[in-house]
């Protein structure tokens, strides 16, 4: 009984606690109490003052956004309590300055997990959160950048970025191996979509352009070029009685090579979300 009254005192103080109660929850009936606690919350954390001034509307939005959020956080802390032992030793090795700041974020993340659409982010919210837990140093103006960009984001969004992340930096077997087919399938995306995806990324400086001009085989080209007909005045002045050698044409492209790559932004921000 006594983390419970540690953990809900510390949640009506603002979350001031909620790592000191994370570690407290060791044990199973720990992590019944903080799944249990953290739905408790639900309803502060949902009151909506527009649709009060909403004559009848008030009573169903909130119904609707309660059980949302319940679902979410509760999603939220069982995915928490999946990672509990690497959540424990990582908190565990924190100054009381991050512990702060670690309790100030865990709020922002499970303010935003409320709110969520697609229940299937939370995971990645998780895994970033867990992510955080391992560093000294800790920007939160840094972090929160990271979450509205991925709160900004669908899951075909990050289901293509994870697509050119594997692409750059994982070997998959055949098998394993992942296409941009692969995702419009089990997305039910036309190519017209993917491409729009792939442009809403660009756009968030998640994938970028890599323009490859052709300039150094042109030039190689040309050199290969001159020097036949170099070869050939020589030949004809020599009056050689020998057939000269042949003089074909020197093809300039005059364009350059475009392809969509990850960024380095896109690399970091995968890493900092995904398992």
């Amino acid at each position: 009984m006594r983390n419970k009254g540690k953990f809900v005192d510390g949640a009506k103080a603002g979350f001031g606690l909620l790592t000191d109660s994370l570690l407290d929850a060791g044990t199973d009936m720990g992590a019944e109490v903080a799944k249990e606690s953290i739905t408790d919350l639900a309803g502060e954390l949902m009151v909506d003052g527009i649709s009060s001034f909403i004559p009848g509307v008030s009573g169903a939005v909130s119904s609707y956004k309660r059980i949302r959020a319940e679902k979410n956080l509760t999603k939220l802390v069982y995915h928490l309590h999946n990672n509990h032992d690497k959540l424990i030793e990582n908190l565990s090795k924190q100054t009381d300055e991050n512990r702060e700041k670690l309790d100030e974020l865990l709020q922002f993340v499970l303010e935003i997990a409320i709110d969520e659409y697609q229940d299937e982010k939370i995971e990645y919210m998780v895994n970033g959160y867990i992510n955080l837990t391992e560093h000294e140093e800790i920007t939160s103006d840094f972090v929160m950048l990271y979450y509205d960009m991925l709160k900004q984001l669908r899951m075909v969004d990050i289901a293509v970025l994870r697509l050119y992340f594997r692409k750059t930096y994982l070997y998959d077997s055949k098998e394993n191996h992942e296409t941009f087919q692969h995702v419009m399938e089990k997305h039910g995306m036309s190519y017209e979509q993917y491409n729009s995806v792939r442009e809403t990324l660009k756009r968030n400086g998640l994938l970028e352009l890599e323009i490859k001009d052709d300039v150094d085989d042109d030039m190689s080209k040309l050199e290969d070029g001159i020097n036949k007909v170099v070869n050939y005045i020589e030949h004809i002045n020599s009056k050689r009685k020998s057939r000269p050698p042949k003089i074909s044409n020197v093809k300039i492209k005059q364009k350059s090579k475009e392809r969509v790559k990850l960024s380095k932004f896109g690399r970091d921000f995968y890493e900092f979300f995904g398992n």
